[in-house]
């Protein structure tokens, strides 16, 4: 039951979040790899949001998808190493925010679920926090959330960023 709400407050905040951004997570370029791969998660998550549908398979599914064609476009150069390492961590902290495995009845692992999550927040937004919304700073799953969708944007800025790097590195006298 937990894990269930903790998914339904995952998608909406998450949604809401990358629509309050005026669309900055729409794809400049829909031919391009990395941009492609972005848009199927955000996508996802608005039809999710949208039609109040999904559930865990959905969400596990789109995840599987997503890491199988990011896998695809590194192996063909059309990704490079830094977006798909980044691109991963994002599902990577996403698959364990929805994770309710019965192999691991007795909690073994939330701890590391945990810790990892909490990482990816604080690496993303620059503040400390806990998932689990205790103490003075109580950020919990929205900010799980929020995060997911700053990385987003975060990784479209770097694609972006990508194109004027030539000339980038031409104005600070590298090659």
């Amino acid at each position: 039951m937990l894990k269930r709400f903790v998914l339904v407050l995952l998608v909406g905040v998450f949604s809401a979040v990358l629509w309050a951004e005026n669309g900055a997570a729409t794809p400049a370029a829909k031919d391009e790899a990395g941009y492609v791969l972005l848009d199927k998660i955000f996508a996802g998550f608005r039809t999710m949001a949208q039609k109040g549908t999904g559930g865990y398979e959905f969400v596990n599914n789109l995840l599987e998808e997503a890491m199988a064609e990011a896998k695809a476009a590194r192996a063909q150069g059309k990704i490079d190493a830094p977006f798909f390492s980044r691109y991963r961590r994002l599902l990577v902290v996403a698959k364990l925010a929805i994770i309710d495995s019965p192999y691991d009845r007795e909690g073994i692992l939330d701890e590391f679920i945990v810790r990892e999550i909490n990482s990816f927040v604080d690496d993303v937004t620059g503040e400390k926090g806990s998932l689990e919304a205790k103490g003075e700073n109580k950020r919990g799953i929205g900010s799980v959330a929020g995060a997911m969708a700053e990385e987003i944007i975060n990784l479209h800025v770097y694609l972006d960023g990508l194109k004027t790097r030539p000339e980038l590195l031409k104005k600070f006298g590298f090659k």
